[in-house]
């Protein structure tokens, strides 16, 4: 096995070291270049936290809980539009369950026992990329992505609070075209928001619990739906791009996230297995990943066009829609999610 260089200092880098070392990769070096943009956190699904329970021994009780429910509710009034059963439902129809836990929680257990990432700033990381045969860039780095130069039209905010209840649902709160995602960690309570750019929080039209969130906005991450999310190609040169090192998460599906941990799972096994030619096991690499990539994108993107289209009247009756199926027809609702959450990379790549 040759020399590996991970870039990157997130969750994804995490798991591909571990998925690295279990392929037989001995010399695995880290780093955590200065110019990293911070991405937000969101429960895992199942398609992510199998492959945490293969890599990671220790059990998940000890650091996360299982929502059990998931919850969608009017900002102002708290009126509850849908519910969906979380928890043992969950976890039964997709063999592994849905966890709520913080990054410092998950990266402790992940990294325990792994090296730490050094800092480097980019002139260094230019040196690394050409002392090694591949460089794993997990992260989105300033200086290497094109980034608009004016403010996109959509914002989104990620605040962490001290805990507070319900601390067992994941609730999406619903204003206009505004949404706050609420869901609880073991010992925060964390939010994010999405607005078009131009339109700010106001308490007024939110619920009191979710005043405290919306009066500790920090700076605004800007999102254009215009512009590509995806990477062209998740290889160049001897770099190889994974996580948010290829695609930036839509606002409106946070739980694609956490698409890294399979790019990261994929990876190890295409190295492992086109050990002797590794520009075939990147190329496959790509081929399989970037056409999971692309149909969550096209789901995310067809989601935001209904919200952000949609007339006072046409929200209304979405909203209606929603409630109904919810209550009458939860399976029809489940199997519209199945292809995200039963996507299974440890038996599809071994």
């Amino acid at each position: 096995m040759y020399p590996l260089a991970i870039v990157g200092d997130d969750c994804t880098a995490d798991l591909l070291t571990l998925a690295c070392s279990a392929a037989g990769f001995t010399e695995i070096s880290r780093y955590c270049p200065t110019n990293l943009y911070a991405q937000p956190f969101a429960p895992i699904p199942a398609n992510a936290t199998r492959l945490i329970a293969a890599l990671c021994p220790v059990p998940f009780e000890e650091f996360a809980h299982e929502p059990q429910r998931a919850q969608i509710r009017l900002g102002r009034s708290a009126y509850l539009v849908s519910e969906l059963p979380l928890g043992e439902f969950y976890r039964s129809r997709y063999g592994a369950p849905m966890l709520n836990c913080s990054e410092d929680e998950l990266r402790c257990v992940l990294a325990a026992e792994l090296p730490q990432a050094r800092q480097i700033d980019v002139e260094k990381l230019n040196q690394i990329e050409a002392a090694h045969q591949l460089t794993l860039v997990t992260g989105r780095l300033k200086q290497r992505l094109s980034e608009p130069k004016e403010p996109g039209p959509m914002s989104w905010f990620s605040v962490n609070t001290s805990l507070c209840e319900p601390i067992k649902a994941n609730i999406t709160w619903l204003h206009g075209n505004q949404r706050i995602f609420q869901w609880s960690s073991l010992t925060r309570t964390h939010y994010l928001l999405m607005t078009p750019t131009k339109q700010p929080f106001e308490t007024k039209h939110w619920h009191p619990v979710l005043h405290d969130a919306i009066n500790n906005l920090g700076a605004p991450t800007f999102f254009d739906p215009a512009q590509p999310r995806i990477r062209d190609y998740y290889h160049d040169g001897n770099r190889v791009f994974l996580g948010h090192g290829c695609y930036q998460p839509h606002p409106i599906a946070p739980e694609t996230t956490w698409l890294g941990l399979e790019d990261a799972w994929v990876l190890a096994r295409m190295l492992e297995n086109y050990e002797e030619d590794v520009a075939d096991g990147v190329r496959e690499y790509q081929r399989y990943r970037q056409a999971r990539a692309r149909r969550t994108d096209r789901a995310a993107a067809q989601a935001f066009t209904k919200v952000m289209t949609a007339s006072p009247g046409q929200r209304l009756l979405n909203h209606i829609g929603t409630a109904l199926s919810s209550r009458f027809l939860p399976e029809i609702v489940m199997h519209k999610q199945d292809w995200f959450h039963q996507h299974d990379c440890i038996r599809g790549f071994r």
